[in-house]
């Protein structure tokens, strides 16, 4: 493995020759981003690349792809600055914040990710295993997005932002859509999740 200083090196080369094609990097006005994505700080889900819009999404990033304050506010810019008309909330399999919740022995360094978690599986009934804990931390992630009462939580039920929650499983490649009414306080089984391919990561 490359020490620190070679990979920063190596990252610098990166930027410079990303930058010069000019496709991503240089935009001097802000721009309408296509979408807002609320997700995990995972390497292994980089938003951008997998939905094929390097520089055209909004990415707001945290362990656990937890909706905290700091993050909706950074959603609500997006939609109310950047005038952004759809929010996604992206989970993944074998997400290593959902998992330090369900183990309950996190150091308390942790306790301002895993603390969000914990709420989530205080009112989940089946939520004893990763796969359930991630789908049910989507939907309730997406649940108090939708119910904000600041702007971002008014467009969503004015209709004039679509927000959407969605896992990316990392053993497939495939993108588990949960297309259902993901505003219920209950998972809803009379509408499973719908999985649809995901682009392959470079």
């Amino acid at each position: 493995m490359p020490d620190a200083t070679t990979t920063w090196n190596e990252m610098k080369r990166r930027h410079a020759e990303v930058c010069a094609t000019g496709q991503v990097g240089i935009a001097p006005e802000p721009r309408r981003p296509a979408a807002a994505v609320l997700a995990c700080s995972d390497a292994r889900v980089p938003p951008s690349l997998m939905f094929g819009h390097p520089g055209e999404l909004f990415v707001v990033r945290l362990a656990g792809n937890s909706a905290t304050p700091g993050a909706i506010a950074s959603l609500t810019y997006a939609v109310e600055q950047l005038d952004t008309d759809l929010v996604v909330v992206l989970g993944h399999t074998g997400c290593g914040a959902v998992q330090a919740a369900l183990a309950s022995d996190a150091p308390s360094t942790f306790d301002a990710i895993v603390t969000p978690i914990d709420e989530m599986l205080a009112a989940c009934g089946d939520c004893d295993d990763i796969d359930a804990a991630v789908t049910a931390n989507v939907r309730h992630n997406v649940r108090r997005l939708r119910r904000d009462r600041g702007p971002l939580g008014r467009a969503v039920r004015a209709g004039r932002v679509v927000l959407r929650g969605a896992i990316h499983d990392v053993r497939t490649g495939q993108l588990i859509d949960l297309d259902d009414h993901l505003d219920h306080d209950h998972q809803d089984h009379d509408h499973p999740s719908t999985p649809i391919p995901a682009r392959s990561t470079p």
